[in-house]
């Protein structure tokens, strides 16, 4: 997605300069997309340069192409909601067992002493961060995958 707080004017620019010398238009959108690493303008530019090389009407094709990014930005929105849930949840359920030494030391407990005393406390305390930050992993990685 084109970011929305970039001007659009170096592209204006570029574009009438390249029309002015009679150079493709298309060129200048695959230029601006790489440089905002953006698909969006990567799309138009395909649409352009299919208008360029086939003579097909370039507004049919520009409006196709505005239905599709719309969209994809709704899809976008759609999916980012759908997924608020469950990020929300991994990141209580996988911060929770931190919040262990907190109220311990609230209730008078030394989380040092207690972790530290004797070596199946701290083991316990290694597999714990250990499993803490896999289930972290894992569930960012399966967000991703949905995403």
């Amino acid at each position: 997605m084109f970011p929305a707080d970039q001007a659009l004017g170096p592209l204006l620019d570029d574009l009438s300069a390249a029309a002015v010398r009679g150079a493709p238009l298309a060129d200048v959108w695959r230029w601006h997309a790489r440089i905002h690493e953006s698909p969006d303008l990567s799309f138009v530019a395909q649409a352009w340069a299919l208008s360029e090389l086939t003579g097909a009407p370039l507004a049919d094709a520009l409006a196709c192409g505005e239905q599709v990014l719309r969209d994809r930005a709704r899809s976008r929105e759609r999916l980012s909601a759908a997924a608020a849930g469950p990020k929300a949840s991994m990141a209580v359920l996988c911060l929770l067992p931190a919040s262990g030494p907190v109220v311990g030391t609230l209730m008078g407990v030394d989380p040092v002493t207690l972790y530290l005393s004797s070596s199946v406390a701290t083991a316990s305390l290694v597999l714990g961060i250990g499993l803490g930050l896999s289930a972290w992993l894992w569930s960012w990685r399966i967000l991703r995958r949905a995403a």
